[in-house]
């Protein structure tokens, strides 16, 4: 491996575990990304930490300040309206062509992911389930009821627009403002898309998108203003001690 494919190697693992402490609630809306810290917490250099902070800017998920460096991009209120809004019109457009187009195979992915996904809820009802492992099995889940829909396009703007949403969800979920179960929402939507009954099913996943927004919305200023208090990057490292929640208990807008 020469230098530049190495450089490469290293901004693409830097910019990857940035993101994920970005989704996480590691990197707080607003904390300052200096490079020193970020050198040595990522083990990577100057060259690909930049490199790696650029493309989140790109993402929207980093701000950069022209010769002041990075933040972690702020969140509000009118901010997740925003990225709700857009994120419905493009999922429900994905999910209509993919229920249209897809053949058994898809059907077969949507079910396989819908199975994996609630393997992890019966679990957690034994024992604290991994958040990480539920976060990508969720992720999954949802990505499977739109991969049939024939546009490269538009499922790359739908990772783009779930990237944000999730942070925005990760967020709110130290709460315990509950909710209906959303694995019957889950499996509701599945049903549907099985059925072929398009316009149920995108009803379905309208207002699945429309229940999280709600959650998040409402408990903004409760989680949000003991987040904000006091020095963010402190704030961070508290999180990233703190030990897995099981998943069944946390905010229903985890589930969404």
């Amino acid at each position: 491996m020469n230098d530049s494919e190495l450089g490469r190697t290293l901004a693409a693992a830097a910019f990857s575990r940035i993101r994920a402490d970005i989704l996480s609630s590691k990197l707080l809306p607003g904390t300052r990304l200096r490079f020193e810290p970020l050198k040595k917490a990522y083990g990577v250099g100057l060259s690909p930490l930049r490199e790696a902070l650029s493309r989140l800017v790109v993402s929207g998920l980093v701000t950069a300040e022209g010769q002041r460096g990075f933040r972690v991009a702020p969140a509000s209120i009118e901010d997740i309206q925003d990225i709700a809004e857009v994120r419905t019109n493009v999922e429900c457009l994905a999910f209509r062509q993919s229920i249209e187009r897809g053949d058994d195979q898809w059907q077969a992915d949507v079910v396989a992911a819908h199975y994996r996904l609630n393997l992890l809820v019966e679990r957690n009802a034994v024992e604290p389930v991994d958040e990480e492992v539920w976060e990508a099995r969720h992720r999954e889940f949802h990505l499977a009821l739109l991969q049939a829909c024939g546009s490269r396009w538009l499922l790359q703007i739908v990772s783009l627009l779930t990237d944000q949403f999730d942070r925005y969800r990760r967020l709110s979920v130290e709460s315990s403002l509950s909710g209906k179960p959303v694995s019957l929402e889950h499996q509701r939507i599945v049903d549907a898309a099985l059925k072929r009954d398009v316009e149920v099913a995108v009803r379905l996943l309208k207002d699945h998108i429309a229940h999280a927004t709600r959650l998040i919305i409402e408990n903004w200023h409760a989680v949000m203003k003991p987040k904000q208090r006091g020095d963010a990057t402190h704030a961070a490292l508290n999180r990233g001690k703190r030990r897995p929640g099981k998943v069944a208990n946390r905010s229903s807008a985890q589930g969404l």
